[in-house]
């Protein structure tokens, strides 16, 4: 997803956060034998038994706006090569792609060049990283409905949507039949499909619908996982969008996702430890509205939790 610098603070005005002052992990039972940890923006990693999978992992957070909070369409693709071997040193068995944004795929040929892990995506986010040197033989090709068994895992895919902004529209749309010349700047990662991930470890679940702020309904409903992880920006024009995701799934905690400022580098001491706080609040106050009697995980950024 990539939005204005005013989606990214979402702009809404928070309501109190059950539990704020606490530490996050509070909220979490800790009895699964699955930890999270945020990565900033959309990018989470999940880890049980010694196993990794990371979720559109992004530490470099490309200075994308100029001075006056102008969005840099032709910003160049740089991978903060020091960021990804601090943060990212053990080897994730396998990543998966919500669609092809620059804040979403840039950093997975690094990932996976370093670990050599296999990668699950559209079949325009195939190109896009075979363009980039991934080997094509590593990348498993979704579009939706594929109920995959790792042995000791199983992934889910679901359709998705991209975000729908002012114009009802979105950075950098489109999709690709081939490999394209090797990008070189932002725009040149096109969304190409979006999809929609559950990820299920002995029979504890968590749903991410985490690289967007909207999903296909139809596709979600009645999924009941433990844990929903929800894009919390830029979705003024979709409608109901809080609501119909909590009454579709009906998760036990809930976990905003893609809240932060995006720009801010993550060895920056300015950047907050957690996101926008109106993202927690939003999900908090929508749960009461409508009776679900799910928790909600205002998560640090690089701390892990376990669920």
């Amino acid at each position: 997803m990539c939005v204005s610098r005013r989606q990214v603070l979402i702009g809404s005005a928070a309501v109190a956060v059950a539990g704020a002052g606490l530490p996050g992990v509070a909220f979490a039972s800790g009895r699964s034998g699955v930890g999270l940890r945020w990565l900033g923006v959309a990018g989470w990693e999940l880890l049980f038994d010694g196993r990794r999978v990371l979720i559109d992992p992004y530490l470099s957070r490309l200075p994308v706006f100029d001075e006056d909070g102008k969005f840099i369409a032709d910003h160049p693709l740089e991978v903060r090569q020091d960021l990804v071997d601090r943060h990212l040193g053990e080897r994730p068995e396998l990543v998966l792609a919500t669609h092809g944004h620059y804040d979403h795929l840039l950093e997975i040929p690094t990932v996976v060049a370093k670990h050599g892990s296999r990668v699950i995506g559209t079949e325009t986010h195939r190109h896009l990283l075979t363009a980039q040197g991934v080997p094509g033989d590593g990348v498993v090709v979704a579009s939706g409905g594929e109920h995959l068994d790792f042995h000791g895992f199983t992934v889910q895919v679901f359709r998705s949507l991209h975000s729908q902004f002012g114009s009802y529209g979105y950075f950098a749309p489109g999709s690709l039949t081939a490999p394209p010349a090797p990008p070189t700047t932002i725009s040149d990662l096109v969304e190409g499909g979006s999809l929609a991930y559950m990820i299920t470890v002995r029979g504890f679940s968590v749903l991410f619908l985490s690289g967007t702020a909207n999903y296909v309904e139809r596709e979600i409903a009645g999924l009941r996982p433990d844990v929903l992880v929800l894009g919390m920006s830029g979705h003024a024009n979709v409608h109901d969008y809080t609501a119909r995701a909590l009454r579709a799934t009906r998760p036990k905690l809930l976990i905003p996702s893609h809240h932060d400022d995006m720009v801010t580098q993550l060895d920056d001491p300015a950047l907050p430890p957690r996101g926008n706080p109106a993202a927690a609040a939003e999900l908090t106050e929508t749960a009461r509205r409508i009776g679900l009697a799910a928790r909600v995980l205002d998560p640090e950024i690089l701390r892990r939790y376990e669920l």
